[in-house]
């Protein structure tokens, strides 16, 4: 038998302590922000879609939404010097790229190539332009690149060295030939402003699930402004999945990366690994095996003002192992097959803010093992799972969300040990499985939070008992509401043990 408790006066749980979030949802409400969530998502179906196309559906609660996100695009770097074109062989380039990444670089991309034989174009010296590189390599080795008007098809692979680039102008198309086992390696400067970079339709013989891809790795950089991206990326690999940055300790990149106003159609993922000062900004991300965007060991980074719907397999935003210092903020992502945004793995420090998580196939946020990270001001709709699941973290802000029609409970709190803290204040609750879920937890403050809309379960597990404190502490005599704290499975110890410092990171 379920431990929650059916509460028939749900207005005795609206906290009118200072800072409480006044406007709640009824039945007719709830259906309107779901129609208009549902609008929000038809608007965006096209490729070509952004967060703009949607604003004027963006109000009440999803105004904060619109508003965040907003960022002033980076001006394109530019490669000095005289480039010049030579060739390399595929396996030593692939070989120098795993011993500099620390191994990190593996790929049995070889299998792919029709002619394993065949050489790598090798772009050294300075920035070269997308037309220049075809004219030289006809003219030096025919058949590398072909031209087909403003599309260019690469028959062979492209290897991009630390002191040069490639650019890609407005209108032009670069193809990498999947049958022939073509693929990009950058390790200087990739641009693309108004172009579009993808792969040919025919299967490749010798490895069908091989797709060309673009992959960065130590001093390189990638910087696309309203740019496509399509049908890149196969395998297990991050550094086969399509669009990947691969940094080196030793290595570090000389320009940032950033992606600005740009559409990812059809790729395996997004991938940036040990990398770091990363921009994702105003993109459109579609129909990806997913994750869309997955960060490991990244830092300083910024994923702000997305839309991402539609991935197959995995989460939209996956952020883990050690990465730090990133902000999420102002994100469209809907009816992704994972979560939306799913952090784990000794991640700190990360800001998940003012973002509309809808119709995900399973939580809206997930925290797993991470510590020091806000997710505040969200509108987190009709999820398949959990709102907000947090698991085995610490030193955890949860405020401002509305946590409205999820599958489960609008926040669930596992497995935490001993003297943790989950803070959870001026948070919504309506119309979820149940309210707020515990199990094996330590200790949850409980703030200003509004249970008005939620209903028939408030609290649930560990925390069911709690229910009364909860209506002691919402009908406070003097109006004012009080603050109170869970600790199911341990005498409380806040204020005993130091804290987490999530502004020093110790």
């Amino acid at each position: 038998m379920r431990k929650g408790l059916p509460i028939l006066l749900a207005f005795l749980l609206a906290s009118t302590a200072t800072g409480a979030r006044a406007e709640r949802i009824g039945h007719a409400d709830l259906a309107r922000l779901t129609d208009t969530v549902g609008e929000i998502g038809r608007r965006l179906t096209p490729a070509d879609a952004r967060k703009a196309d949607a604003a004027s559906l963006m109000s009440g609660r999803l105004a904060d939404i619109a508003a965040k996100g907003d960022w002033q695009a980076p001006s394109l770097d530019a490669i000095t010097g005289k480039p010049t074109l030579h060739t390399i062989p595929v396996d030593f380039m692939l070989a120098q790229l795993r011993l500099q990444t620390g191994g990190r670089f593996e790929t049995d991309t070889q299998k792919a190539m029709s002619d394993r034989a065949a050489p790598a174009l090798f772009i050294r010296g300075g920035a070269i332009g997308l037309a220049e590189l075809a004219a030289l390599a006809e003219a030096q080795h025919p058949g590398a690149i072909e031209r087909r008007g403003d599309t260019y098809v690469a028959h062979w692979p492209i290897v991009i060295w630390s002191d040069a680039g490639l650019v890609l102008s407005e209108g032009q198309h670069l193809q990498l030939s999947t049958g022939e086992g073509a693929f990009i390696l950058n390790s200087g400067l990739f641009t693309i402003d108004r172009a579009s970079l993808g792969s040919t339709s025919e299967k490749n013989a010798d490895m069908p699930e091989f797709r060309p891809f673009l992959a960065t790795a130590m001093t390189g950089a990638v910087q696309a402004r309203e740019a496509r991206f399509s049908n890149l990326g196969y395998g297990e690999s991050s550094v086969t999945s399509g669009l990947s940055i691969v940094g080196a300790a030793l290595y570090p990149a000389k320009l940032r990366t950033s992606f600005t106003d740009s559409s990812f159609a059809g790729l395996k993922a997004v991938s940036l690994e040990n990398t770091r000062d990363i921009s994702i900004v105003g993109n459109r991300f579609q129909d990806m095996t997913g994750p869309a965007i997955a960060l490991s060991g990244v830092t300083r980074s910024h994923i702000l003002g997305n839309v991402v719907t539609g991935t197959r397999t995995a989460q939209a935003i996956d952020v883990q192992n050690s990465t730090s210092a990133v902000e999420i903020a102002g994100n469209i992502i809907l009816n992704n097959r994972g979560s939306g945004v799913f952090v784990a793995n000794n991640t700190r420090d990360v800001t998940i803010a003012a973002n509309l998580l809808s119709g995900n196939g399973r939580g809206g946020v997930s925290v797993v093992r991470s510590t020091c990270i806000d997710v505040s001001g969200n509108v987190i709709l009709s999820n398949a799972q959990v709102g907000i699941k947090i698991r085995s973290s610490d030193a955890l802000s949860l405020s401002g969300n509305d946590l409205i029609g999820n599958a489960g409970a609008g926040i669930s709190i596992l497995d935490q040990q001993r003297d943790t803290l989950i803070t959870v204040e001026d948070n919504a609750f309506s119309a979820n499985k149940s309210g707020l879920f515990g199990g094996s937890a330590s200790e949850v403050a409980l703030d200003a939070n509004d249970f008005a809309g939620q209903s028939p379960i408030l609290l649930d597990g560990e925390f069911a008992s709690y229910v009364p404190q909860l209506l002691s502490a919402s009908s406070a005599a003097d109006g004012a509401g009080k603050a109170f704290t869970i600790h199911p499975n341990a005498i409380s110890t806040t204020g005993q043990k130091a804290r987490p410092d999530c502004k020093t990171g110790s």
